[in-house]
């Protein structure tokens, strides 16, 4: 019956005109009841079947992967990443009160994601993966896991107040300083021992992030300080004026590879950074409009497909190189014009609930309720057979910016 409810009000969002002006009444309506529908589908639906089908009782961990059916797949190795990002949204589900007996299964996976992952061949830092019985699966300490467990203990301080967390996040940014900072460039390598040459911007904006959630949650302005030194990297080396573009890809110094017309372009992570610059605005003061506008500007031109969805990759003048289309994209496009709106920008009130309503839809799964399809391909079916727990982070991120537009918008009408 409640899924049958949610699936009535989704048709009559389906069936409204999302084109109106920001600031009308109808459109601060229509904010309200796409967050209502996918508040209703996180604590209806996915928060329960994440809590049972996707964790792990046994082990106190979350599953890494289901199939598409919700089975487990107990051969996959379980990513430290993985862990920190379902920290992070039970942490979230804990505070807004979207899943009873969040605080209890957050404790068992906290505490089961320090045992598991720190310190656990006798050195510093978190090993990227175990495999379901605790041995280690790939030892190596990979910058973007790390930056996921600095913002899972970011969340966790905030759900339950526990301040003396906060010195596992400082042990592990003393980790990162010795073994993985690259003075030279500014920045850090992307694992350890390296991988590859490559260095690439998406781990920095992950460590931006977690910062930002450190210093929100402990006051302490350290952690706004680097997150401070991160932004400067991104407007010297990640952001590319000639084209407003974000690269993805550099050298060893943080040198572009390619001419900057063939520069690999993500339009979600430019949603992405959008989302964090304005967090970033809020911290510390700081003007971000001259990297916002374009940012936003490129990938609202390029970014969409004839079906309205996010596709994967561009080059930075604006061809597409890679066509498929995958959830998390159009959850940052949600969160990035819901920031935008905020911020007074004509009409992302209302792309925001387009996205909302008729985009990210496309991905979710009615059985199991709860589930999604990570890719989609250009006939518009799944085309991967599992889906992966690390995108319910993006997800819930995304109906938590909308919820709060929506409070906002109710707030200042006076209902």
């Amino acid at each position: 019956m409640l899924l049958l409810s949610l699936w009535s009000a989704w048709t009559r969002l389906l069936a409204s005109d999302c084109t109106l002006e920001v600031g009308t009444t109808l459109i601060s309506d229509e904010v309200a009841a796409a967050a209502v529908f996918l508040r209703q589908w996180a604590t209806a639906s996915a928060m329960p079947f994440w809590a049972s089908a996707g964790f792990d009782g046994s082990h106190d961990r979350f599953e890494e992967r289901l199939t598409l059916e919700g089975w487990r797949l107990p051969e996959v190795p379980i990513r430290l990443m993985t862990q920190a990002r379902q920290i992070y949204v039970y942490s979230l589900a804990f505070q807004r009160g979207w899943s009873v007996g969040a605080d209890a299964l957050l404790e068992r996976a906290f505490s089961a994601m320090i045992r598991d992952f720190r310190h656990r061949d006798g050195c510093g830092g978190w090993v990227y993966s175990i495999w379901r019985d605790g041995s280690v699966a790939d030892a190596r300490r990979d910058l973007y896991s790390h930056a996921f467990v600095l913002l899972a203990i970011a969340s966790y301080v905030a759900a339950t107040g526990r301040q003396e967390v906060l010195q596992l996040a400082d042990e592990t940014l003393a980790f990162l300083d010795v073994h993985m900072a690259a003075p030279r460039s500014g920045g850090f390598v992307d694992a350890f021992p390296p991988v590859d040459s490559i260095r690439r911007q998406n781990p920095h904006m992950h460590m931006f992030e977690a910062l930002l959630s450190l210093s929100e949650c402990s006051g302490n302005v350290s952690y706004a300080g680097r997150a401070g030194e991160l932004f400067g990297l991104f407007a010297s080396r990640f952001f590319l004026p000639q084209y407003g573009v974000l690269g993805e890809y550099f050298d060893i110094y943080l040198r572009q590879l390619v001419p900057e017309a063939e520069t690999i372009v993500e339009p979600g992570h430019h949603y992405e950074w959008i989302w964090l610059l304005r967090r970033f605005e809020r911290v510390t003061g700081r003007s971000v409009e001259a990297f916002v506008e374009p940012l936003y500007v490129h990938a609202d031109r390029h970014g969409y497909d004839r079906d309205g969805l996010v596709v994967d990759e561009l080059f930075a003048d604006g061809r597409v190189r890679t066509a498929s289309r995958r959830t998390w994209p159009v959850t940052e496009a949600i969160k990035a014009n819901v920031v935008e709106a905020a911020h007074g920008r004509l009409g992302a009130a209302a792309k925001a609930v387009k996205l909302a309503t008729r985009s990210l839809p496309r991905f979710l799964t009615t059985t199991p309720a709860g589930g999604w399809f990570d890719r989609l391909d250009a006939a518009g079916q799944p085309s991967t057979d599992f889906m992966p727990a690390s995108t319910l982070y993006h997800i819930v991120c995304a109906i938590n910016e909308l919820d709060g537009l929506a409070a906002e918008q109710t707030a200042q009408s006076g209902v």
